[in-house]
């Protein structure tokens, strides 16, 4: 039976990835995006170098379909690695390519990416106008596949919003859209979606049904990460619904699923269901166990992630300074060949004039001759010292690029370290929180000063300082020029403002400084209030703008 299972899956993963492989008009770009998606989670770095050269060669041949489709995948890879900013301006690219071609298939899906990116960066409302476009534009075209697809994520943006009722419409109506066009191996999700939903609202007989028709499908279709995801909610449903046998079989079953197909996120979340499971049955030290197991994989999970986007942000810094040393080598060559046709015009013309001279006055030809000989002598030490000047401005501008370039690192790095930091001590400290209503005092009192070391960490003023020297080298002037503005601002405004400097998001911002959302807006008004500013204008690009 697990044998056939997973020959099932692995058919279903080959099938599905076919699937998604892009289609361009020239055969090496679609090799070269064929490697990049091989290689798009395990070394996103590498799939990064791989796609942006298929950018330039779709550029160079000047085949613009290829050119959106590379942005597209570009801002797909930076999506799911968490770097939103460059996601955005990828897929706003290639939208533009898209509508000028007019392929409006690819634009939906370009639509819906963008707002999945807006929910990640902003609201599910602006997330929610996205998903409407895109439906409409695959409503106008008869576009079945692009009109559920967009349905789904309409539903899903009114279910973060907590309209459940308009929630449910949408996925019905995402859902028949599937069923009446035989895609029914692409409801699952649909499936998956609607029983969330009735989870949410408590109706777990519904939310079992649900679930249990996404693991059908997911089963047919040989989906792994869907069908391992469908048996976690399925054993979480017949915990809630106090069914503890079933739920542990289930759930145990998705656990040696994930460990056999080596999904990292799955074990992790398969451990946790496992433990919840083992703790509602009352045996706390299998519960732990497993719960430490988890906390354990999480961990790994989150290190290599955090390498892996250090990485991909390390490529991506280098293939920009990369084409800035080629773009600057380009001007300083176009520089050189003007300066050496005007020298060529030069002397020609001094050769000519020399000529006409010689032609005139034969009588003077020998003191012609020597003053175009010493005039060349002087336009030859003219251009060597031009040389020598260029060569001296050169090595002054490469300096200051290894010098930019060592301290934005520097800065990346630390603010990463101090993002990855507060967040894990941050989740540590809500996770040792949640446990102390059902553990002896004795063991409290170690947990409350655990908590205690973690909240002395969240705030450690080192990491600050560290930070503000990297900050500084980079933005010289931005303290002065915001001690202009407003000469009575704390601390913790100068660290609010730096952070909206390097244009974090709200959800790392309030990590970083380790504390929640609210507490962030009021830190904000604050500071919109020692600065100022006036109604309607926006703190953020004022800061940015320093």
């Amino acid at each position: 039976m697990k044998i056939w299972l997973i020959t099932i899956v692995f058919m279903g993963l080959a099938q599905s990835h076919a699937e998604q492989i892009p289609v361009s008009g020239i055969p090496e770009i679609n090799s070269l995006l064929y490697l990049a998606r091989e290689t798009q989670f395990s070394q996103p770095d590498s799939s990064y170098n791989i796609a942006s050269k298929a950018l330039k060669e779709s550029e160079k041949v000047g085949d613009r379909k290829s050119s959106g489709l590379c942005q597209q995948f570009l801002g797909e890879l930076l999506f799911f690695q968490g770097i939103y900013s460059e996601a955005g301006e990828r897929f706003l690219l290639a939208g533009e390519i898209f509508q000028r071609l007019n392929n409006r298939d690819l634009l939906v899906e370009n639509y819906n990416f963008q707002g999945r990116l807006h929910y990640k960066t902003s609201s599910p409302e602006e997330a929610l106008i996205m998903h409407q476009k895109a439906y409409d534009l695959a409503f106008q075209d008869g576009n079945i596949l692009g009109q559920a697809t967009s349905m789904g994520w309409i539903g899903g943006m009114y279910e973060k919003m907590g309209a459940y009722s308009e929630a449910l419409t949408c996925q019905w109506s995402a859902k028949a859209l599937f069923e009446e066009n035989q895609l029914d191996s692409l409801s699952a999700e649909i499936n998956e979606n609607l029983g969330s939903i009735y989870e949410d609202l408590e109706a777990f007989d519904s939310a079992l049904y649900y679930f249990d028709a996404a693991y059908q499908l997911n089963l047919a279709s040989g989906d792994s990460l869907k069908l391992i995801n469908t048996i976690n909610n399925l054993g979480d449903i017949y915990r809630k619904k106090g069914q503890m046998k079933k739920a542990l079989a289930t759930s145990s079953q998705a656990l040696e699923l994930s460990r056999m197909l080596r999904e990292p996120y799955q074990l992790s979340s398969a451990m946790r269901d496992v433990a919840k499971a083992h703790h509602e049955s009352g045996d706390f030290q299998k519960a732990y166990a497993y719960l430490d197991s988890s906390r354990i994989e999480y961990q790994e999970i989150y290190n290599r992630e955090s390498a892996r986007q250090l990485a991909l942000m390390k490529e991506l810094f280098e293939v920009r300074i990369k084409d800035q040393e080629i773009n600057e080598l380009t001007r300083k060559q176009n520089w050189n060949n003007q300066l050496k046709v005007l020298l060529v015009l030069l002397i020609l013309a001094i050769v000519a004039f020399s000529l006409v001279v010689f032609s005139r006055q034969k009588l003077k030809s020998k003191a012609a001759e020597e003053s175009m000989i010493q005039q060349k002598a002087v336009l030859d030490t003219r251009q060597k010292l031009i040389e020598t000047e260029l060569a001296n401005v050169q090595l002054k501008e490469r300096q200051m690029k290894m010098d930019l370039e060592a301290n934005a690192k520097a800065l990346a790095a630390e603010t990463l370290h101090v993002i990855d930091k507060n967040r894990v001590l941050e989740e540590l400290r809500k996770r040792l929180s949640s446990t102390l209503e059902d553990d002896p005092k004795e063991q409290k009192k170690k947990i409350r000063n655990l908590i205690k070391m973690i909240d002395f960490n969240l705030v450690h003023e080192t990491d600050w300082n560290v930070f503000r020297n990297n900050f500084e080298k980079i933005h010289e002037d931005f303290f002065v020029n915001l001690n202009h503005v407003s000469n009575n601002l704390s601390p913790a405004d100068l660290k609010l403002a730096t952070l909206m400097k390097l244009n974090l998001g709200s959800k790392d911002i309030a990590s970083t400084l380790g504390i929640s959302q609210d507490s962030l807006r009021i830190s904000r008004y604050r500071l919109r209030k020692k600065l100022d500013l006036k109604n309607g204008e926006s703190l953020h690009q004022f800061i940015v703008g320093l």
